[in-house]
């Protein structure tokens, strides 16, 4: 291999095209690896009941309840979202929110 310093300038730049072209060959090589690997990896953890990066990690499971309406057994509350019409109008009338626990 010949020192850079006794090149002339066409084979410097013929050389210095080979290494970028090598660069960019190797680099893309090395992203459709980085790639693929994350591709793997976000598809196992969706599969395998691990919380995603998008979202609460109890989005979309069912709750049981943990408030009931005493005059209609059939309206329940898991104590997410917003308040049933029900009970935020018990509230309002001053009962207390224990009274509607469900034990």
């Amino acid at each position: 291999m010949k020192k850079i310093k006794n090149m002339t300038l066409e084979e410097l730049i013929r050389t210095g095209a080979t290494i970028n072209a090598e660069i960019a060959l190797r680099s893309a090589v090395e992203r459709k690896l980085i790639l693929d690997a994350l591709a793997k990896s976000a598809s196992t953890t969706h599969a395998g009941n691990r919380p995603s990066m998008n979202g609460h990690g109890l989005k979309g499971r069912k709750l049981p309840p943990l408030y009931r309406n005493p005059a209609n057994r059939s309206e329940t509350w898991a104590g997410r979202g917003n308040k049933p019409r029900w009970l935020a109008a018990a509230l309002k009338r001053g009962k207390k929110l224990d009274y509607f626990a469900i034990k």
